[in-house]
This record gives structure tokens, sequence and C-alpha cells, in this order.
């Protein structure tokens, strides 16, 4: 009989591509289109609740007093801390106690789970993952919902909050199944209709930087494995993506979508500037967007007021330098554990953690310029996770 602390585990590595639709329940979202009704994301919190309950005890057993329980949890913490001083402390301290229990769910992974758990969860992801790209490339294909379709200008969506944040996803998801189907020799036929699903959504989306971030991810992988024949991979990809662009891209874009990152940019460094140790508060952002915001920046009721388009940016603008200094550290620990343990692993666990981290990577470079608020969810579980498959050699 499967274990409540693997169920939950299981569950949580498939339910990431539902975690945007979380926003709905934020009163002050901004004024976008919606594709998941208020239910279903009701739904998703509760099954993640749920799912994160059921892990706790695996999480005990996990705890150590060391550097990587140290680093899966002190976002959290440190969070709360943030947002018990912000603007919005209700808000903040819950969205704080949620990333708190990610990194419970990262640690146990890491620890805890055993190699059947975590086969499951890699299948979970890739199902999930797939499904809800699949999912995303009907909605375009057919136009529907309209006004989703003519709001993202014909870009795949899905169930995620925006195009960016999608082609985040699929850099993550390609970093797991492009190493599975490499090492299967194409007989892991999930992981190689993944790869196909991943690739061809990451395209949907005309996300420029996203392919820019496949390629620095490919070119991290190679360097990790030491495999040249990749970045001839890294060129041809680079080539692509500069094809589609010209060739298609300009339309699915609109032109002042660059002058509205520029303007959040802006109104992100302000505010770190105004409150440079513990930030505005967790999801408080857009309560101070109008007091720091150029004069001529766009109003207080659109997207850009919600977030600054730039993960470190985000991070110091509603954590201060107190988040933002505990995210360089815990990135520093973990991927030094996972490199460190898959240069003394062989075959596909091997293959597995060089994938993780150079998705990491990926997803650092695309959160430059893009604020992804699965990044947390990616990075606290789905990177531990290769730490499991190593320890107990689950491929």
């Amino acid at each position: 009989m499967i274990r409540p602390s693997s169920l939950g585990l299981i569950v949580l590595c498939a339910i990431i591509p539902l975690y945007g639709t979380l926003a709905a329940l934020d009163p002050s979202r901004p004024p976008i289109p919606r594709v998941v009704p208020d239910g279903v994301a009701a739904a998703t919190l509760v099954v993640v609740l749920a799912a994160l309950v059921a892990i706790a005890p695996a999480a005990a057993r996990a705890a150590r007093r060391d550097a990587l329980t140290f680093a899966l949890l002190i976002g959290g913490i440190d969070s709360v801390v943030a947002s018990l001083l912000g603007f919005d402390p209700v808000v903040g301290v819950g969205a704080a106690l949620l990333i708190l229990g990610v990194g419970a769910a990262g640690l146990a992974l890491a620890r805890d789970a055993d190699a059947a758990t975590l086969r499951a969860c890699v299948r979970a992801f890739l199902i999930s993952g797939a499904a809800a790209s699949l999912l995303a490339l009907a909605m375009a294909f057919a136009h529907r919902p309209a006004a989703v379709f003519a709001y993202y200008n014909g870009r795949a969506v899905g169930s995620f909050l925006n195009p960016n944040e999608l082609a985040a996803f699929t850099l993550m998801g390609l970093a797991f199944a492009l190493p599975l189907a490499w090492r299967s020799r194409g007989r892991d036929r999930l992981a190689v209709g993944a790869a196909v699903v991943f690739a061809l959504t990451l395209g949907a989306t005309f996300s420029r930087w996203g392919v820019l971030s496949a390629v620095c991810g490919i070119v991290a992988y190679a360097a990790l494995t030491r495999a040249r024949g990749l970045l001839l991979g890294a060129l041809a990809v680079a080539v692509l993506g500069v094809g589609l662009d010209i060739a298609a891209g300009a339309r699915h874009h609109n032109p002042r979508d660059t002058e509205a990152r520029t303007v959040a940019w802006q109104a992100g460094l302000t505010t770190i500037a105004r409150f440079p140790l513990t930030g505005v508060g967790i999801f408080a952002y857009g309560r101070t967007y109008d007091a720091v915001r150029p004069p001529d920046a766009p109003g207080s009721r659109t997207p850009v007021a919600f977030d600054p388009h730039s993960l470190p940016i985000a991070y110091a603008a509603e954590g201060g330098m107190l988040v933002l200094v505990s995210l360089i550290a815990s990135l520093a620990i973990v991927l030094r554990q996972v490199v460190g343990t898959a240069r003394s692993s062989v075959g596909t666990p091997r293959a597995l953690a060089f994938g993780l981290t150079a998705g990491l990577v990926a997803l650092l470079v695309d959160g430059g310029i893009n604020t992804v608020s699965i990044f947390l969810p990616l990075y606290l579980q789905m990177v531990p996770l290769a730490l499991g498959v190593v320890r107990t050699d689950a491929y």
C-alpha cells in the first residue's frame, strides 16, 4: 500500500502546472482574462494543502542541521518574516507558508522517498506537464477562449498565468524528458513524447527569451557532461529560434511589451531602494506600485503593477535583501550538491541530475527578464528530485 507521504509527493509533482491558477484567489489580481474558474483554483489549493500535510512526517524525518535543510527551508522562513513586516501580511504569510511547505517537500524527495516513489514523481510530472502543454497547444490552435487568444496575441498559455511562464515550465520539462529519452535510446516512449510536446509548446509560446534560455541550458548540459556535440545542437536551436522569430514571432508580440517591461524594472528598482532590507512583503508589490512608478507608467490596474517582470528584482522588491540573499545562498548550496552527487554517479541518474541542473540554469536565465510564479515549485521540488534519484539509483 502506498504511503500517504509518497502519494503527497506524487500529487505535488503532478499539480505544478496548476499553481498559476491560485492567482485567481487573490482579490487584487491583475485584470487579465481568466482560464480557470475560482472553484477550480480553490480546489487546487485544497489539494496542495492536503498533499503538504501528508508529506510533513517525511519532511521531519529528512530534516537535519545541515546545509541542504537550510537551503530548502530558508526561503519560506525569510518570506514569513518579510511578509509580517510588509503591506499585506495575511496574504503574504499564507504564501510564505506554502513556499515553506514546498521546500519541505523537496527535502523529503531528496532524502526520504524510495526509488518507486521517485520514479512515480518523475512520471507524474511528465504526464501532467505534457497534458498541460497539449491543452495550451489546443487552445492556441482553436483560438479559444477568444479573450485569452486575443489578449496574448495568439501565444500558447493554457493553465499558466502567461506565455512566458509556460515557456519557463517547458524548460524544466525538457530537462526531465530529454535525458530520459536519450539514455533509453528512445525506448522510454513517455519521455520521447513529452520532449516533443514540450519543444512544440515552447515554440508556440513565441518566447524569444525562452528559446535563448533553452540554448543556455543546452550549453550548461554540454559543459557538465563534456559533450561537445551538444554545442552544435545549441547552435541549431539558436538558429531555429531566430528564424522562428523573424518568420512569425513579431506577429505575436505587442510592441508595447518592451516599453512596459522597462517601466516595470524601473518601478521595481525604486521599490528596492525604498525598502531594501525586507521589501514590501510577499505579493504586496501592487499595493505600493502607484507610489513608486514613473509618472508616465501604466496605472495600478494593469499587469505591470503586479510584478517587476524580473525574478531577482521581484524577490528583492517583495522580500528585500533578506530573501534575495537567502535565495542566492540556497541556489549555491543545492547546485553544488546536485552537481557533486551527479559526478559520482553513472547512467540515467547522472544524466537526469545534470539535466535538471541545466534546466535550472535555463530557468534562471529566463527569470532574468521575467517573473515566473512557478519558479519556486520547479526549483524546490524538481532539482532536489535529482538528489533522490541519485541516492536510490531509481533508474
